[in-house]
């Protein structure tokens, strides 16, 4: 699926739909669970849910033994009766053979309705028809890099970018490059209290500030603003890909500046 224009969808839990309907973006629906015996259950939707796409959670790998053709079926009637364009699998655990089993009967049960299979990037290499979505969260090299190293791997035109608020404080130094992550009032509560120069990040396409705590030492705070998402967005335009997810309401309060632009104002070297 080569992709000519940009196009955002709006992943929305079901309690936040009335929100997030009016902007007017293709929705992702947070509605769809797979459980530790392969069962798959659908929160409810109102009955005029119609198109977008479903998100189905997977925090862990069903039980040895079960069989992902009950899933499997669910999750396809589901879309049909709904016209969803396709399946979101938000896998949160290693690959197994029931999960490869379940991609490759999703992504055959989609095709022949031209629906689609959006997985993370790291089970790409279990569908060469799938869509792959990434974070535009780096908190390391460079994000070009990692754009155009994925961009390599599989085709810019697979690729969807995950544009997630970053809010993360590292305690230094950082070997993992995972910190802990921080609600906005604790990182509003740590600008107050430490009263950091903040700086951006050309290169991770983010703020970031530093502060020594007497207790836990040196540490290094990445975050998001709606100028960075921008960039990010602007940056992945620049290498060619065109497909982007945000998740409300996690940048409900950015909207209107993120949807206003279709460009950030200076893309990332």
């Amino acid at each position: 699926m080569e992709m000519t224009h940009t196009r955002q969808f709006l992943l929305t839990p079901p309690q936040d739909l009335p929100q997030a309907q009016p902007w007017g973006l293709p929705l992702v629906y947070l509605s769809g669970q797979l459980g530790p015996t392969g069962q798959f259950t659908a929160a409810p939707l109102p009955p005029e849910v119609r198109g977008g796409l479903l998100l189905v959670g997977i925090s862990e790998a069903p039980q040895p033994g079960a069989d992902p053709k009950h899933a499997a079926q669910a999750i396809l009637t589901l879309c049909r009766a709904r016209r969803f364009g396709g399946a979101v699998l938000d896998v949160d655990c290693p690959p197994t053979p029931y999960l490869a089993r379940l991609i490759r009967l999703l992504d055959e049960g989609l095709s022949p309705s031209g629906g689609w299979l959006y997985l993370p990037e790291a089970y790409g290499a279990y569908s060469k028809r799938a869509l792959l979505y990434c974070t535009a969260a780096v908190s390391g090299g460079s994000l070009r890099h990692r754009l155009e190293d994925l961009i390599a791997r599989w085709g810019k035109h697979r690729l969807v970018l995950c544009l997630r608020r970053t809010r993360e404080d590292f305690f230094l130094p950082a070997p993992t490059g995972c910190g802990k992550p921080l609600t906005p009032e604790a990182l509003a509560a740590l600008r107050r209290q430490f009263e950091p120069n903040v700086f951006y990040s050309r290169d991770l396409c983010a703020h970031y500030f530093t502060y020594m705590s007497r207790s836990t030492g040196a540490h290094f705070v990445l975050f998001d603003d709606v100028e960075s998402l921008r960039q990010k967005r602007a940056l992945a335009q620049e290498v060619g890909i065109r497909q982007f997810f945000l998740l409300y309401p996690e940048v409900a309060d950015l909207l209107p500046a993120l949807l206003g632009a279709s460009d950030a104002k200076t893309p990332c070297p």
